[in-house]
């Protein structure tokens, strides 16, 4: 694995680079790929908006002509209480592939 933590190769079979703009369908979450990297066989990718490794099958590349606004919508109290909940509910799945990944690699 190079230092970037790409496998020295800035893409996967799917055409997502380093660089690509991308949704997780998931969230619907937008952002740019900042590294690739394969991990127990399946690419993951992190991206920058979310900060969140996503397997890239589960990216959908937007292509160029794809350009992110800048949100200048105000958000009631409600609104922002479900984006982070969902944020939330992120971060816990992760962190459990992460804990299940741990612990089947025991003694």
């Amino acid at each position: 694995m190079d230092s970037d933590g790409t496998n020295g190769d800035s893409t996967n079979g799917d055409g997502i680079t380093v660089g690509s703009t991308v949704r997780y369908a998931g969230t619907g979450s937008v952002g740019k790929v900042k590294r690739i990297q394969e991990r127990d066989h399946e690419l993951w990718a992190r991206v920058d908006s979310t900060g969140l490794w996503y397997k890239a099958s589960a990216l959908e590349v937007l292509g160029e002509e794809f350009e992110q606004k800048e949100w200048d919508k105000e958000l009631t109290l409600d609104e922002l209480k479900r984006v982070e909940a969902r944020k939330m509910d992120s971060i816990n799945n992760v962190q459990q592939i992460l804990e299940a990944e741990l612990c089947e690699s025991g003694g």
